[in-house]
């Protein structure tokens, strides 16, 4: 079964980002919405509770969400701006 995500909150968040990187958040949050982000994104569980996370959606910008899963709404939580990539660890596995 899908489930497919409002957006519940957090768009204040995105006046501290400049205009040519509001496409690429916009894209993200559409992905969030119908599911897909979790296909197309690297998705990392983060501390802070068990419905949040960050998702990586250029090299150096992340979106932290928080999940409301018996809503089926999510919040958006600010941003990241630091390199992430793919952990080595799991290029073992």
């Amino acid at each position: 079964m899908a489930v497919r995500l409002a957006l519940a909150g957090g768009l204040e968040w995105l006046d501290s980002i400049p205009e040519s990187e509001r496409a690429t958040v916009f894209t993200a949050l559409f992905a969030i919405c119908d599911g897909s982000a979790f296909l197309t994104y690297g998705v990392f569980k983060v501390g802070g509770g068990r419905d949040r996370f960050l998702l990586t959606v250029a090299p150096e910008l992340a979106i932290r969400i928080r999940i409301d899963w018996a809503r089926s709404e999510f919040e958006l939580l600010g941003f990241t701006r630091r390199a992430f990539g793919w952990p080595a660890e799991l290029d073992a596995l």
